[in-house]
């Protein structure tokens, strides 16, 4: 089975969770199965900032990125947050490049504030716009676990801040994956009532932005869920990343954590 994995959230600076996912990815591979892994770092970004001395301003859930922001993003999430995963799943005895999209222009993007309706003070923030999957296919065959870092290559072949949530759905399926997995630092999807759904169709996730239940960093997540499954994946789960048999349950059907979302009403 071919699915995409996002890791994102404080999970990614929490050692002990970030190892244990890392170990189950390792076993699946040692199976047979195929994985992308795909990673944010907002974080550690929004503390190297701090360090700088730059401030972290988001609209709509996604980070305002000027000049100065684009370069410690690249520093941050291309380099040290990219080859520390690559050094741990090393250390599980798997294989993985890591890359960016920039790198063999695997994952275009176009300039976000250049699409209608989309907030104009985002500068070098990009969403994505089409893979090459036969790189991907190139990587996987190889028996390398591709680790993507989410900065992507512009029209104008600048690199661009994007959200990591939006790349793993493009990554998820563009490269024919069957399913793509959130591993998060939230239990899943809250309803009204604030109690976690575990199953959720395309109108109920509509329904939850509209009355603005869902806000933050839980609307580009959300839509890059639905735009998933527009273009033809199966499922779509958010999953506690403290859950140890969360990626087990993908391959076997039986994921008990978390929300399932899914193209039905």
């Amino acid at each position: 089975m071919r699915f995409t994995v996002k890791l994102g959230g404080s999970i990614l600076e929490e050692a002990r969770t970030r190892r244990a996912i890392i170990g189950q990815v390792a076993t699946l591979i040692g199976q047979g199965h195929e994985i992308i892994l795909v990673h944010g770092g907002g974080k550690n970004l929004s503390r190297r900032l701090s360090q700088l001395g730059i401030e972290s301003r988001f609209v709509d859930g996604l980070r305002v990125t000027d000049t100065a922001t684009l370069g410690v993003a690249v520093m941050v999430l291309a380099g040290e947050v990219n080859k520390m995963l690559v050094a741990e799943m090393g250390e599980q005895g798997c294989r993985a490049l890591g890359i960016c999209g920039a790198d063999a222009c695997a994952v275009r993007c176009d300039r976000l504030s250049d699409l209608p309706g989309a907030p104009q003070e985002l500068e070098f923030v990009g969403k994505p716009a089409s893979i090459d999957p036969g790189f991907f296919e190139l990587v996987l065959g190889s028996g390398l676990v591709p680790v993507v870092s989410s900065i992507a290559l512009g029209p104008d072949f600048h690199l661009y801040n994007v959200n990591a949530d939006q790349m793993a759905s493009i990554c998820a399926w563009g490269t024919g994956c069957r399913a793509l997995v959130y591993l998060t630092d939230v239990p899943g999807v809250r309803g009204e009532n604030g109690t976690v759904l575990k199953n959720i169709g395309r109108k109920g996730i509509e329904d939850l932005r509209a009355k603005g239940i869902l806000s933050g960093g839980m609307l580009p997540k959300t839509t890059s869920c639905l735009e998933a499954l527009e273009s033809g994946i199966e499922s779509v789960y958010i999953v506690p990343g403290s859950s140890l048999e969360a990626l087990n349950g993908v391959v076997h059907g039986n994921v008990t954590e978390g929300t399932h979302i899914h193209g039905n009403d």
